[in-house]
């Protein structure tokens, strides 16, 4: 079994006394975050999901497995070392209805190791919601929104139609993801970026808000938030 498997296995079993030195290691061999994140941490939670609703598992279980993948997460901030911060914040929660968190977890961990401040609205979160932090706060100018479950689908549809009928829809840019959600979803419900792992989700909000040109006075206002 190789190191990626074993992690894998590690996520899945909830071995919380392993992750550190395994992703360290693999850190250490050469292996980009990315794809640690994307042959490790991913095969385990997707396993870790699918267990729990064919009730193999349960909620501790699924808690378990939450905490190995954010010991994970860590030790590859930690070897990343901390970014610049920027200026501007992102919105993350689960679709209405959607109680899984661990993915939406795993990009909030991703997102403060890219240097953005996130403003995690938790679970079960109806477009009402979302519209709220978005209007509420100035200095955000991402959303990203997180469905676990096909049956879920239609609330992230109705999530981005939402936003994008909201007063402050010219500011910011929408990122969607998880198990259930494609490209072609995402370009169907009018979403502007999908990615299939967190790591490439925060490189992609990152690289967003880099682009973006504030105006001096905003982005002074903005420290102050």
């Amino acid at each position: 079994m190789s190191d990626l498997e074993r992690l894998s296995v590690v996520i899945e079993n909830g071995h919380i006394w392993e992750v550190r030195n395994l992703v360290q290691r693999l850190l250490e061999g050469g292996l980009p975050p990315e794809e640690i994140v994307r042959r490790g941490f991913m095969p385990g939670l997707l396993e870790t999901g699918r267990k729990f609703e064919q009730q193999k598992i349960f909620i501790p279980e699924m808690l378990l497995a939450a905490r190995t993948v954010k010991l994970g997460c860590e030790t590859i901030r930690t070897w990343m070392g901390s970014p610049k911060p920027t200026g501007r914040k992102i919105v993350l929660g689960v679709v209405a209805e959607d109680l899984h968190d661990i993915g939406k977890n795993l990009v909030a961990i991703a997102m403060t190791s890219a240097g953005i401040p996130v403003v995690d609205l938790g679970v079960d979160v109806a477009p009402e919601q979302f519209v709220q932090a978005v209007e509420l706060d100035p200095s955000v100018a991402l959303v990203g929104i997180s469905a676990l479950l096909t049956t879920t689908l239609g609330a992230m549809r109705d999530t981005v139609q939402a936003l994008r009928s909201c007063s402050t829809a010219g500011r910011i840019k929408i990122l969607v993801g998880g198990a259930p959600v494609t490209e072609a979803f995402a370009k169907e419900i009018g979403a502007d970026l999908y990615t299939n792992n967190a790591f490439a989700a925060a490189a992609a909000a990152r690289a967003i808000l880099d682009a973006e040109s504030w105006p001096e006075t905003e982005q002074a206002e903005l420290k102050c938030v």
